[in-house]
């Protein structure tokens, strides 16, 4: 009896130390996504510690333009949308959807990047309008996490072949509170006639708003999250241009856009450009109180894009007489070759 109790207990110690040191490599684990210690991944590095084999994408010779359009529209809600949260949205209103969809047809677009849009029903009702007007966006892509009203749509004349889009994106080291990307990450690849691709990655990172003051904070976690996924995408497809776009709400100078880019002259860089208006004015968006100008909505394209665009690509920010009706953001457009 003696000899069993003591193989009992022997047996006792050695399987609570097994889950001790369980529970030590957890907290390890989740140490190491302390913000002082986040690093964003090189892509190659990434690519190595997954094992995998990059595709190699061979795509024509840059063809045609493509103008490509991006632009937060400014709370697009329509009623027919069903509400995700408690948040008290503000129905858009029909002279301010026809703004936008008169940018749209203006701008000349074929592809269209949108932030805050309310869901299915808002993104019918702008493309019903574009139709009138005689724009065709029939393919489209739409991400909404639950819980959030505000959603990523993109709009597009050419087929959507591919849509890796992702709603729930693990933000490191995030309070209990939120440990995912606010808005997800829409992924999602267009082909063109000419069978050349390119792949648009939109975002909407968190506002700049907060009752505790940790939008800033949040915000740069979520670069961080972006900068890793951008990482993923970049090293598993080699040759693919890409194009990153959206509301990023801060500047070139802020650190979150730093992270974004990603290091210098390395593969996995990416190239924000600098689009202007009629007299030469690069903000998206102007604050009444104080009175300021912002540069927050960017495009950044990687090395590959970058090499097909050539040193000055046609660009530009919207700046037309229903901008100021549509959306308290500016539009911002690119021509993809």
């Amino acid at each position: 009896m003696v000899r069993k109790t003591s193989k009992s207990r022997g047996s006792s110690v050695i399987a609570a130390l097994i889950v001790l040191c369980a529970l030590i490599g957890y907290g390890l684990s989740e140490w190491k996504l302390l913000p002082d210690t986040m690093e964003a991944v090189p892509a190659s590095r990434q690519a190595a510690e997954e094992g995998m084999a990059p595709e190699k994408i061979t795509l024509p010779e840059k063809g045609e333009p493509v103008r490509m359009l991006t632009m937060n529209t400014g709370n697009y809600f329509v009623p027919e949308d069903p509400r995700r949260s408690n948040f008290q949205v503000k129905y858009k209103p029909v002279e301010a959807r026809e703004a936008i969809a008169e940018l749209v047809r203006h701008s000349g677009a074929e592809i269209v990047g949108l932030s805050e849009m309310g869901g299915e029903a808002a993104v019918r009702d702008l493309q019903m309008r574009l139709k009138r007007k005689g724009v065709q966006l029939p393919h489209k892509v739409l991400v909404m996490r639950d819980g959030e009203d505000r959603g990523l749509a993109l709009l597009s004349k050419y087929p959507i072949v591919s849509n890796r889009s992702v709603t729930d994106v693990p933000v490191p080291g995030e309070p209990k509170r939120r440990k995912t990307m606010l808005r997800g990450i829409l992924d999602a690849t267009v082909k063109m006639p000419d069978s050349r691709q390119f792949r648009l990655i939109g975002v909407h990172l968190k506002s700049r708003l907060s009752r505790d003051g940790s939008a800033e904070e949040t915000r740069r976690r979520e670069a961080y999250a972006l900068r890793d996924y951008l990482n993923g995408v970049m090293a598993s497809q080699d040759g693919m241009p890409l194009l990153l776009y959206g509301d990023f709400n801060d500047g070139p100078a802020d650190s979150s856009v730093q992270v974004i880019q990603g290091p210098a002259k390395t593969d996995s860089r990416l190239n924000r450009l600098k689009p202007r208006d009629s007299r030469g004015e690069t903000w998206t968006i102007y604050y009444e109180d104080g009175d300021t100008y912002h540069s927050f909505d960017h495009i950044f394209i990687n090395n590959t894009l970058k090499k097909r665009l050539g040193r000055k690509p046609p660009m530009g920010v919207l700046d037309t007489p229903p901008s100021r009706q549509a959306s308290d953001h500016r539009g911002i457009w690119v021509e993809l070759r």
